[in-house]
């Protein structure tokens, strides 16, 4: 994807401390002293996300030719994560993990590598979706260690309180907790869900495009394609899924499930619970921890992180420099539209040149 349109492209394979060998790609400048941008993808996506539009509609090109040094990560479990130095995919332990992990180990992995590559002391972070959920639970479960290594964090379609979530992925709510019919329907380890499911979902929720539905990653991102060249769908139904566990998905049908509208650690029932957190109940994120200076963008049509719950987890996190409410947005536009250029990105590289001079030699 990247060298084909002329881009020079590093790959980079940081191991994070419980031993999963996340896949990097690095777009590196001529330049050694540019600012390293690091981006992280969303839920059953990949690096692949910031790179499937034309060159001057994806994210990662764009900060490219203005000039950063861009990097990409990828969390444990999708096509570019799945090494571990003892642990094979085919061992369910290789997939016992959500975004509580991702956060925990692969966030301050990958960023660390960022900077001790480029010897810069901090990063300016850039997530889409659960690309954002994991800075949230990464800094809050390490604090300062990593706190302090990210300068600025732009957050897309920001993912954390969703009780009023209307994504289709709201009615795993139902079977949340049965345990036997969730690894049935969807695997017991890596997500794939069964066939029969996916075309009972497609038809119920995508009566018009059940094709489309039969993609997992549209069937949970949205299908309104208003904003969207509907001719690149192919290419990204290419692309997404890439991955990702069983686990991860039910950690999120158990946030709808908390109509307190809190974002709580994944609950492995009574008796797991008390052998991991030493509790009952699985604890809740305290967001008032997380200090980094927050650049929100938040969708208007977004099924996934209604405007409802965007709004209410920016009364919660303590350093909120702007917060902006984008018409017409749906949760994969802030991907793919073919309008973020301008509606968008073009904001994006403001907040970044008003922390640094990137031509600074």
């Amino acid at each position: 994807l990247i060298t084909s349109k002329g881009f020079p492209c590093e790959e980079h394979h940081p191991i994070t401390s419980d031993g999963f060998i996340l896949g990097m790609q690095r777009i590196p400048q001529p330049s050694k002293d540019r600012i390293p941008v690091f981006l992280l993808h969303g839920l059953l996506s990949s690096s692949d996300s910031f790179l499937t539009n034309l060159v001057n509609e994806s994210l990662a090109y764009i900060l490219y030719n203005a000039g950063y040094d861009v990097w990409l990560g990828n969390v444990r479990g999708n096509v570019y994560s799945r090494k571990h130095v003892s642990l094979s995919p085919d061992d369910l332990r290789f997939w016992d993990w959500s975004f509580d992990q991702m956060g925990e180990y692969d966030v301050p992995a990958m960023i660390g590598h960022v900077l001790n590559v480029t010897g810069h002391k901090k990063v300016n972070y850039i997530g889409h979706s659960q690309g954002t959920t994991s800075l949230f639970t990464g800094a809050i479960i390490n604090g300062k260690s990593l706190i302090d290594r990210v300068n600025s964090f732009i957050a897309l379609a920001p993912a954390a309180i969703v009780p009023n979530m209307q994504s289709p992925l709201h009615y795993l709510t139902y079977i949340a907790n049965d345990v036997d019919l969730v690894y049935t329907l969807f695997g017991d380890g890596d997500f794939l869900p069964h066939d029969g499911f996916l075309e009972i979902f497609s038809k119920m929720f995508c009566p018009r495009e059940p094709k489309i539905c039969l993609n997992t990653f549209f069937l949970i991102g949205g299908t309104d394609f208003t904003n969207t060249n509907v001719s690149r769908i192919a290419v990204y139904s290419a692309h997404d899924p890439a991955g990702t566990s069983t686990q991860t998905v039910m950690h999120w049908a158990q946030l709808v499930e908390n109509k307190h509208g809190t974002l709580k650690r994944y609950d492995y029932g009574h008796l797991k619970n008390l052998e991991k957190y030493g509790r009952f109940n699985p604890p809740t994120y305290d967001f008032s921890a997380f200090t980094i200076p927050t650049y929100a963008f938040c969708g208007f049509k977004d099924t996934l992180v209604v405007l409802e719950d965007c709004k209410k987890l920016m009364t919660l996190l303590p350093n909120v420099i702007e917060a902006h409410f984008i018409p017409h947005y749906t949760h994969l536009d802030f991907i793919f539209a073919m309008n973020a250029p301008q509606n968008l990105y073009s904001r994006v590289l403001k907040i970044l040149s008003s922390y640094f001079n990137v031509f600074k030699q």
